[in-house]
């Protein structure tokens, strides 16, 4: 099943099938094999999240990190629940992370949600600058541009226009 949002609520691991929008509504999850619907409700300072099984209220904080990212200190209401440096990537944001392959490092770029490869902006040998536009994919019926993370060389293109992807999926690496 693809997912745009897992995490742990209360014991519960979850698997949204779409993320909380607005100010309150409800969603269906996954948890293990059970599908089952939660309602949500954000107040000034986090979320309350309502299972069948209980009420859990997070609270949120967060600040710019060195590298100009907004990370979050997540505390859980009323629990020892804490979790801070957490990051979260918009709809159509490059997921990005290295490999070795061989002797050299590379970067790949992943789609960050299930979506249509629309246009493919570079070629393998192609030189690119930190946030150049390098992709475009619909997702959650937007077009949304995936920008290079970093200047580089695409070494490989993973992806053709008309692909179908999954959420993780390599799009292209830059070396």
């Amino acid at each position: 099943m693809s997912s745009s949002l897992q995490g742990k609520v209360g014991a519960f691991d979850l698997v949204w099938k779409s993320a909380p929008r607005g100010n309150s509504g409800s969603s269906v999850v996954q948890i293990g094999t059970e599908s089952i619907e939660v309602h949500w409700r954000k107040d000034n300072d986090g979320i309350w999240i309502e299972l069948p099984y209980g009420v859990y209220g997070f609270d949120f904080s967060g600040e710019l990190n060195d590298q100009g990212n907004m990370v979050f200190r997540i505390s859980e209401r009323g629990r020892d629940g804490l979790w801070s440096e957490q990051a979260f990537i918009r709809a159509g944001a490059a997921a990005v992370s290295s490999q070795n392959s061989g002797k050299k490092k590379g970067i790949r770029v992943r789609a960050q949600m299930p979506g249509k490869i629309v246009r493919v902006m570079v070629q393998p040998g192609a030189s690119v600058e930190k946030d150049q536009p390098v992709i475009v994919m619909e997702a959650m019926k937007m077009e949304n541009e995936i920008r290079a993370p970093h200047a580089g060389i695409v070494d490989q293109v993973k992806v053709t226009e008309g692909q179908a992807v999954e959420s993780g999926a390599d799009l292209l690496t830059l070396a």
